[in-house]
């Protein structure tokens, strides 16, 4: 088996152990030549430990005499550069501090952290340095440690790993709070004025800080603006994620190892992991985009143990990202791209990503500006980049079907809040998986999601509130591979799911929809008349007939398509479905 370093972070331990590393350290180099106090953010679980753990393994003094062992198969081992081995390296991980309680109480953690960790940082360097009394307040400890620092002779490299860790979840519960904490003469914002203190003069030479975003760092203001914003670097685009051919390499590698001889092919199976941990692209020059590296390699480590693809593609690790979604839904602006995203693959369109803006900005502006918001989005990893129009403006879309569930989850937990509600659901949605009935499945949207539906504003009011309400409600990672607006036979599919190829389950079907609405008022009939018809008098209605009739010559052009791409591994069933406002649904399965 190979040694897949799943869950590891420690640069070290990696490399002293024989796991898989794929080498990054050559971007050493183009560190140095960016700057001394430098920011890098990129979403959660992207691998921004790991290089840090690197980046302390190179700088650290300590470790000079190991250098041979950790890098000499490695780029940087071949190229060193003059700063190896030449700093004390203090690390702060801010993901360590709770979240909860008042300003007061955060405040209290966020010193005792700092205190603990410089305390451990002169255990460390104990051959070199001496003792420093302890203070209740961290920042004169740190002010301590850096005199000390001063007289050794040697510079200090300080690490600062998710330094809005913390700050972000309290940001999302509670505004008030986390504006104590970085505006004025907060806690967190007087702590980062003495980092930016400490790197004239004091003794701390370089500064490498990671994050999942800028906006706590824009809302600290003056007490970091000498940062240096890498994370849109071209040269730093694949620096944390895996490059296609290297996902591709590890499978062979692990079909290579595998005794006996695995029963799965490569491509396949490259096809999967494509579809829902790659598409991340951090420049408009990136050649290529790039895999979130945390949930590949647990996609490889369940592959290669148990010789199957996992049942759950979804990290469920990543499920605090949801908060941010439900952040982002409490803004005007940003209700309207949770739902463009989930009803299509039309992108969000921006001017320009906004590498610095403050969480009041984009509160104050979202209701008439999309760009704030999409930034937010793009930087914890729910929209990446996806080209440029001709006007130059930036294109938004989800990079992989990881993000479609967690936007599908959104807009379920919207229209059917209650766990009640999401278990009556199982039953009507998997009969249509299982035996292709629809009519019960239509029963329950008109019962449960319409009054959902009839109270939401405009947006939902067309066809495309009732394609999210279908794909929010059949979205299932398990079983399906699910498409919004697939190309198929010179045009785009409402919905598709796919019965997912790497685990294709002969007990369901896989299923094709194309939506319709008609307003109650082109019939001539209120609501209260079409809750009381039957279906099949609904169907014969003339505003309703043309629109079936519309949808099936569509999905038969559709079905063709996928005949073609996919041929007997089919097992398709393909309904035209027609909303009558939000008071009634028809369907009409294409058949032959």
């Amino acid at each position: 088996m190979l040694a897949l370093p799943y869950g590891i972070a420690d640069f070290p331990t990696l490399i002293k152990a024989g796991y898989e590393y794929v080498d990054r350290t050559a971007h050493i180099h183009d560190l140095e030549s960016l700057g001394r106090h430098l920011l890098f953010v990129r979403p959660r679980r992207f691998g921004k430990s790991l290089w840090l753990s690197t980046l302390a393994a190179y700088y650290d003094l300590r470790t000079a005499s190991e250098h041979e062992q950790l890098f000499g198969r490695l780029a940087i081992g071949r190229e060193p550069t003059p700063e190896a081995h030449r700093y004390f390296v203090l690390r702060w991980d801010f993901s360590w501090i709770s979240s909860l309680g008042s300003p007061e109480q955060i405040a209290a953690a966020l010193d005792d952290y700092v205190n603990t960790a410089l305390e451990g940082f002169l255990v460390d360097y104990a051959d070199f340095l001496p003792p420093v009394e302890r203070h209740t307040d961290a920042k004169i400890t740190f002010l301590a440690v850096l005199g000390v620092i001063r007289r050794s002779g040697h510079p200090l490299y300080l690490l600062i790993d998710e330094y809005d860790n913390f700050a972000n979840e309290v940001m999302t519960r509670d505004e008030a709070v986390y504006g104590d904490l970085v505006h004025g003469a907060g806690p967190f914002k007087a702590l980062m004025k003495a980092v930016k203190a400490a790197t004239q003069g004091e003794g701390l030479e370089r500064l490498f800080v990671t994050g999942v975003s800028p906006v706590v760092m824009s809302d600290l203001s003056s007490g970091m603006n000498m940062l240096v914003d890498v994370y849109l670097r071209p040269e730093l685009s694949a620096l944390c994620g895996f490059k296609d051919a290297e996902i591709e390499g590890l499978l062979q590698r692990i079909q290579a190892a595998t005794e006996p001889a695995p029963t799965w092919n490569v491509e396949p199976l490259r096809a999967t992991i494509r579809d829902w941990y790659n598409g991340y692209s951090f420049s408009t020059r990136a050649s290529e985009r790039v895999y979130n590296p945390t949930m590949a390699l647990s996609f490889l480590d369940h592959l290669q143990r148990y010789g199957e693809t996992p049942r759950q593609l979804l990290d469920p690790n990543l499920a605090a990202d949801q908060d941010k979604l439900r952040f982002v839904g409490r803004i005007v602006a940003g209700q309207q791209i949770l739902l463009d995203v989930i009803q299509s693959d039309t992108p969000l369109e921006i001017p320009d990503l906004t590498s610095r803006f403050t969480l009041s900005e984009m509160l104050d502006l979202s209701a008439g500006d999309a760009t704030l918001v999409g930034s937010y989005l793009f930087y914890f990893g729910m929209l990446t980049l996806s080209g440029e129009t001709e006007a130059r403006d930036l294109r938004l879309v989800p990079p992989n079907l990881v993000v479609r569930k967690l936007y599908a989850e959104q807009i379920l937990g919207l229209l059917l809040p209650d766990a009640q509600g999401r278990r009556a659901l199982h039953a009507p949605a998997r009969v249509l998986m299982k035996r292709g009935e629809i009519q019960g499945f239509l029963r329950f949207v008109e019962e449960k999601i319409f009054a959902v539906l009839s109270n939401r504003d405009y947006l939902w009011m067309d066809e495309h509130g009732v394609k999210i309400a279908f794909h929010a409600l059949l979205f299932d990672d398990i079983s399906y591979l699910v498409l919004s607006e697939p190309e198929l036979g010179r045009g785009f599919a409402d919905l598709c799911l796919l019965r997912r190829f790497d685990r294709p389950s002969p007990a369901l079907f896989d299923l094709l929809f194309e939506f319709k609405y008609v307003k109650p008022g082109e019939l001539g009939l209120t609501g209260e008349a079409l809750r009381q018809m039957g279906r099949e008098e609904l169907e014969r209605l003339d505003g309703v007939e043309g629109r079936l009739a519309e949808a099936e010559v569509q999905l038969k052009r559709y079905r063709e398509a996928l005949r073609d791409r996919y041929g007997e591994k089919l097992r398709l069933r393909a309904y035209a479905v027609v909303a009558l406002g939000f008071e009634r649904l028809v369907a009409r399965e294409v058949v032959g």
